[in-house]
């Protein structure tokens, strides 16, 4: 069935950050949705999953590889060697958007008869920049945008005091181009492995107060993900 044209807007985003959780190994006959039952609670087993290993034969589609993320219902049957972890999904609450681009190395190899300039494509480069606006409880958390960049003391109203620093590890990174999940609707997102490289913080007279975290790849290359969402049983 041809899906219906959907032009998007600003407003369709979303951006997560994620760990990762309990990992689930298939046997062929146990239902995800089994296999995730634990108090640490998952919804029927539904959610994004890393996958860390791949049985033969097995449940995953030909070309999916380890490390790359697939959404999954809690109805699919794992096969033997099929292993995933869960992917728990932090909300980054402050951004105000975010972007993402990707360059490639351009090597000259014009020769002296050549009568026009030759290139080839050299290694590509992923960059990009998540948009925050500095809010109180949210941005100055140790997994906030201030707190990935700064040493942070955080003194709470009991006076407890708790130091954190930042440690440049890296995390996985889920930016939806279009966030729903709505029966018969597509969701729209980018998955990559990043490392936060730099941040800021000011403000300026009569504007919110906003900073750019920019972030680099590391680890497991970008992946697009375009996801039809269908009705549950």
């Amino acid at each position: 069935m041809p899906r219906k044209n959907y032009e998007l807007i600003g407003d369709d985003c979303q951006i997560f950050t994620a760990e990762t959780g309990a990992e689930f190994t298939g046997d062929g006959t146990a239902a995800l949705s089994a296999l995730a039952s634990s108090p640490t609670g998952t919804t029927a087993g539904k959610g994004i999953y890393l996958i860390t290993a791949i049985g033969s034969p097995s449940f995953f589609p030909a070309g999916i590889r380890v490390g790359e993320a697939i959404p999954l219902s809690g109805s699919e049957i794992l096969q033997a060697g099929d292993k995933v972890k869960l992917l728990n999904l932090t909300l980054q609450a402050d951004a105000s958007g975010w972007s993402a681009s990707v360059s490639q190395d351009e090597i000259d190899v014009t020769r002296l008869g050549s009568e026009w300039k030759k290139y080839r494509m050299g290694k590509k480069d992923f960059q990009g920049t998540i948009n925050t606006i500095t809010t109180i409880g949210i941005s100055d958390e140790p997994d906030g945008t201030l707190g990935r960049t700064f040493r942070l003391v955080r003194k709470d109203a009991s006076g407890t005091v708790t130091v954190s620093n930042p440690d440049g590890l890296p995390i996985y990174f889920i930016g939806y181009i279009r966030y729903t999940d709505l029966p018969g609707e597509t969701a729209l997102f980018l998955f990559a492995q990043i490392v936060t490289s730099g941040s800021g913080v000011g403000g300026s007279l009569g504007s919110a107060q906003s900073q750019d975290l920019s972030f680099r790849l590391t680890g497991q290359d970008p992946v697009l993900y375009s996801i039809d969402i269908v009705a549950t049983a």
